[in-house]
């Protein structure tokens, strides 16, 4: 990792609820909102990760995007590229529709990205890197759709997309994984699959269809598949901050311990509960960064 993007949380509240896991009639704590937001930041400071922060003064000073701390959700960084490439999100829910711009704009003009925009399309939806995941290599590349955000035509706009700069760069593209949700509670990626730097992989099964299952176990061998039970519904949802580390959010009694045991890498907790009180936790505040090789 080279580094991380997070969104400060000062226009973070709950307006709506357009997931399941948002609890429907919650008072955000706005003073620990911004204390796990800062403890969240030092946990990257404290392993030496570059941390850049959107001004959510100059982004949104309107406070129109209350969702806007979600920031994985709004652009896909390419990962094992030769130059710094983000693809942004094309948002299903009017809410949060042109937050995907205004990341674009810091990724462009602030950390120097090339920014790609998907075709504005009816039902084309792409939702980041809440619906896509990449192994530790970068040589694979796993996206979702289905009852979550991402529609297919949105992935298949990625795909290309992906191709058609691996073509301009003279580069060759991951290989892509398409995965079917079909559980409306992990409504994004990152709440039931997360591929690990060891070879292991944590999965919500019961997230998916048959086949996507099968493709799971197929790629990863059945002996490095762990299966998620219900009560650690946010374990996917962890970082990993170097290849031994794992950084999750604090998760029910007996979960730590149940992640150390399972994943066999470091766990580092840290409590992001006032925004699981949207339905997102410490991956959906992160967006990644790679290095260019």
């Amino acid at each position: 990792m080279n580094g991380v993007v997070l969104a400060y949380p000062d226009k973070y509240q709950i307006q709506y609820a357009i997931n399941p896991l948002t609890n429907k009639t919650p008072v955000v704590d706005k003073e620990k909102a911004m204390d796990q937001f800062k403890r969240l930041k030092a946990r990257f400071e404290s392993h030496a990760i570059p941390v850049h922060v959107v001004d959510t003064q100059i982004a949104d000073p309107t406070g129109k995007y209350p969702d806007f701390v979600f920031v994985s959700n709004s652009a896909l960084i390419l990962r094992g590229w030769p130059t710094k490439v983000a693809i942004l999100a094309r948002y299903a829910h009017r809410e949060r529709q042109g937050e995907e711009e205004r990341v674009g704009a810091y990724l462009k003009h602030v950390l120097g990205y090339k920014v790609i925009s998907l075709p504005e399309k009816e039902g084309l939806y792409f939702e980041g890197q809440g619906d896509s995941r990449w192994s530790d290599d970068g040589k694979h590349f796993w996206m979702s759709y289905g009852t979550g955000r991402s529609s297919k035509s949105g992935i298949e706009a990625v795909r290309s997309a992906i191709q058609e700069e691996a073509h301009l760069q003279g580069w060759v593209p991951p290989s892509i994984h398409v995965l079917h949700i079909v559980e409306k509670r992990t409504y994004h990626l990152d709440l039931c699959f997360l591929p690990l730097p060891n070879g292991r992989v944590l999965v919500h099964s019961q997230s998916f269809s048959p086949a996507s299952n099968k493709e799971i176990v197929n790629h990863f061998g059945k002996p490095n598949v762990i299966h998620v039970p219900l009560k650690c519904i946010y374990a996917c949802n962890s970082v990993w901050l170097d290849e031994t580390t794992l950084l999750i959010p604090k998760l029910e009694s007996g979960c730590r311990q149940w992640m150390y045991e399972k994943t066999g890498m470091r766990v580092e907790e840290v409590n992001v509960g006032e925004f699981q009180l949207a339905g997102g936790s410490v991956s959906s505040m992160v967006l990644p960064l790679w290095l260019c090789v």
